[in-house]
């Protein structure tokens, strides 16, 4: 699975706005029914709870750019392979097995650094995603309204039904609330799913902590130091070059 881009998400973030135009049209016609239920919603998705998403993109960005550990398992086995070119005997045997375990530990640490990128970039692109498509529904909710506008030549803003023959008026109210009913139904099953995907989302929280907990760490020298640090130790290749 590739990385999610937490520089994209954050971009998508700011250029969101709350749709105001969409909203107060939806409110117009709500008002008009009373659809109180309709307004409620407005109210909730007005004051969406997304949480601190800015810091958990700029956290998960800062976490995509480190590669400080994999830099330094690199370093540590281009001196290796300088060494074996020219060195051999039980300082060197010595080192290189130490070596191994550092690079062996750089690398886990790399890992989990990706691991925590993914985490954060994936929730906060989740509730970003969601967001999105219930600022569509609303966008579309209002847009069928207005079409209703026109097809009864309603004047916006109006808060008592027009002046139509009751079967008119019946056909009215029956297309407001097929338009309120889809609204509905969308903003449920978007906050549904999002709901879903954050449940299984939970893994990750606790990945995280597992992170946190056993994050790997490079191995003490201990008494290799003494070998290794002890130039007698070291001997030099038949043929290769001491320096």
């Amino acid at each position: 699975m590739t990385t999610p881009d937490p520089g994209q998400a954050a971009a998508d973030l700011a250029s969101m706005s709350y749709p105001e135009a969409a909203d107060q049209k939806i409110r117009e016609y709500a008002d008009l029914i009373g659809a109180y239920g309709i307004i409620g919603l407005l109210d909730k998705l007005r004051v969406f709870v997304a949480g601190d998403l800015k810091k958990t993109l700029g956290l998960a960005e800062e976490f995509a750019n480190q590669s400080k550990l994999k830099d330094a398992a690199e370093k540590v086995n281009d001196a290796k392979l300088s060494l074996n070119a020219a060195w051999h005997g039980d300082a060197f045997d010595q080192y290189s097995m130490y070596s191994g375990m550092a690079v062996d530990s750089l690398n886990k640490g790399q890992a989990s650094v990706t691991s925590l990128t993914k985490t954060m970039s994936t929730v906060a692109i989740t509730v970003i995603s969601t967001y999105k498509n219930l600022l569509l529904a609303l966008g579309n909710c209002a847009a069928n309204l207005a079409q209703l506008a026109g097809k009864f030549a309603i004047v916006a803003g109006s808060v008592a039904l027009p002046p139509l023959a009751v079967f008119a008026v019946k056909d009215f109210v029956d297309a407001i609330n097929s338009a309120f009913e889809k609204f509905w139904r969308d903003c449920n099953t978007l906050l549904a799913g999002m709901i879903t995907d954050m449940g299984a989302l939970v893994g990750s929280g606790l990945e995280l902590t597992a992170i946190e907990t056993t994050f790997p760490k490079i191995p003490d020298v201990g008494t290799s130091a003494e070998v290794v640090g002890e130039h007698r130790r070291w001997r030099i290749k038949p043929g290769a070059d001491p320096s």
